[in-house]
């Protein structure tokens, strides 16, 4: 069984590492690296507003530091555009990009890096919570929990992602096992460690402050006024980390309007209840599959949910509560934030799994101990055991083939919002002499530059509204080709499209998320006078 896991662990960071330029490198992504280069799109549109027309290496230049920008521009850029992101990984990713490099393959590689302290901290975690309680004499649940993270395709795809999830999966966990020690040790300098951890949680992502919410109930309802020591040392290391995080808790605060701006998206738009419980559901079950293959993943999702509430019946039937209470208030309180405003006020804030990875690590907790307790229980029958043995080999290896198959993809789920680039790199990359007319924000552009060839030349007004800013036809003549691409247009900006007057617009391709397939995002542009010369 160990060489099992451990060739499953082998798999695993096999995956986190194969083919890390070959999916489209999307908006967040393409903003990570401007934040990380220490710029800000305001700066990047003020730039190309006041030039005419650049080539795709130019736009390039902020998507990498130039040694000019340093970790204090970093944190400005975010202060300014983006405070609800803190600045830990994107500091990280300055130094990263001037020491190493910045391509799409080296800015991925850092979290791929960083994904890899998640098994250290997975079997401190699993020590001290299944072992060290006497939950279990062996370390087996231990490297089945390592096993399940390392082969899972949700965590191998955002290990491969050039944001800080991978690095909140790790703070996650490394507080939360920090924690458990301190508890447990009850000296200074383990208190000490649980407090540079909540640190370093909140400075990786904002919402690792329900980790920490987490981690009070936890250790308020099992240990409370009973043990006055601990709650004593609790409330200090506690109070040491949040009193480090103000100076970013007070930028938050005095830009919170640029912040619920970033954030807007999560509100405007609002799903159906059953929409909801099913994207729910699809957050669960890619956690061990996902081949993009729908109705058929979904089935086998709601089989997983079933699996998954089983595991978490288990848990708190046969665990103490000092066990089960920690698994549950980890996947609880990090998610109903975000579940129960979307359904009483509307929104999407619990559509993106990736702001619930401590949920999910529970989840994956919660299935490590029901494998491990029908597995190692020598009390259990021969055929059993078998069975769940079998069981543990499917599981695998079905998070094994849909890594496999997502390792192949150019676009996956967590990037849908870009995916129409290949297609329109396609068209745009086969013309001599290109000229791509766009008022799309930066983000997006900045995206799509990444499948465009070198020589393609651009003309940027980037707006939030319409005003598609065309040259006179007669400077459009010396390009073979004028393309106009807008991400996701809304019905206005179409209309107004379709009143310009002395050019033809022919839609070339539509756009790739599900939302946007009915809207076109790349026409080719032609002026009406060239069309009657070609006549004439």
């Amino acid at each position: 069984m160990r060489f099992f896991l451990y060739i499953v662990l082998v798999l695993g960071i096999f995956f986190r590492f194969t083919h890390l330029d070959h999916k489209v490198y999307w908006y967040d992504e393409a903003i990570t690296s401007l934040r990380a280069s220490g710029y800000t799109q305001e700066e990047v549109a003020q730039h190309f507003f006041e030039k005419s027309i650049v080539s795709v290496t130019e736009l390039q230049k902020y998507q990498r530091p130039d040694g000019t920008r340093s970790v204090i521009d970093v944190a400005k850029s975010l202060a300014k555009e983006d405070p609800q992101h803190p600045p830990l990984y994107y500091s990280l990713a300055n130094f990263w990009f001037q020491s190493i490099g910045s391509s799409v393959a080296l800015a991925r590689l850092l979290p791929a890096l960083l994904s890899l302290l998640v098994f250290p901290c997975t079997y401190w975690l699993c020590q001290e919570l299944f072992v060290e309680t006497g939950v279990f004499i062996s370390n087996l649940p231990t490297w089945l929990t390592i096993a399940l993270i390392a082969v899972s395709p949700f965590h191998v795809l955002y290990s491969q992602e050039s944001r800080q999830y991978s690095l909140w999966t790790v703070t996650t966990l490394l507080s939360t096992a920090a924690l458990l020690s301190a508890i447990r040790l009850k000296t200074r300098i383990s208190w000490g460690i649980y407090a540079l951890t909540v640190i370093l949680n909140l400075y990786t992502f904002l919402l690792g402050g329900l980790v920490a919410i987490a981690h009070g109930l936890y250790v308020m309802i099992i240990y409370g006024f009973r043990h006055r020591n601990i709650l004593k040392s609790y409330l200090v290391a506690s109070l040491l980390g949040f009193i480090i995080f103000l100076p970013w808790a007070w930028v938050v605060i005095i830009n919170q309007s640029q912040a619920k701006n970033g954030l807007n998206w999560a509100v405007i738009y609002t799903l159906k209840n059953s929409e909801l419980r099913d994207i729910w559901i699809q957050h669960l079950g890619r956690l061990f599959f996902y081949l993009n293959q729908e109705p058929w993943d979904f089935c086998v999702h709601q089989v997983l949910l079933l699996l998954i509430l089983y595991a978490f019946y288990c848990l708190c039937r046969q665990t103490p509560i000092s066990v089960w209470l920690l698994i549950i208030l980890l996947a609880g309180v990090s998610t109903l934030p975000l579940i129960i405003p979307d359904l009483i006020f509307g929104g999407m804030r619990s559509t993106q799994a990736r702001y619930i990875i401590p949920s999910l690590l529970g989840v994956q907790l919660a299935i490590a101990y029901l494998l491990g307790i029908n597995l190692v229980n020598p009390s259990l029958k021969s055929w059993h055991q078998k069975f769940w043995q079998l069981f543990l080999v499917t599981l695998v290896s079905g998070s094994i083939l849909s890594c496999g198959v997502s390792a192949k993809a150019t676009v996956w789920y967590n990037k849908e919002h870009n995916g129409e680039n290949i297609a329109i790199a396609k068209i745009v990359n086969q013309t001599t002499n290109p000229l791509l007319i766009s008022d799309a924000v930066i983000g997006h552009i900045l995206s799509l530059s990444y499948s465009l060839n070198p020589n393609v030349q651009v003309l940027l007004r980037p707006s939030k509204t319409f005003k598609v800013y065309l040259r006179p036809a007669e400077e459009l003549e010396r390009f073979s080709d004028v393309f106009l691409y807008r991400y996701n247009p809304n019905k206005v900006w179409l209309k107004e499209l379709a009143k310009q007057q002395n050019y033809k617009f022919e839609p070339l391709v539509a756009g790739f998320a599900e939302f946007a397939k009915d809207r076109p995002v790349l026409w080719r542009v032609t002026p009406i006078f060239r069309k009657l010369k070609q006549q004439s």
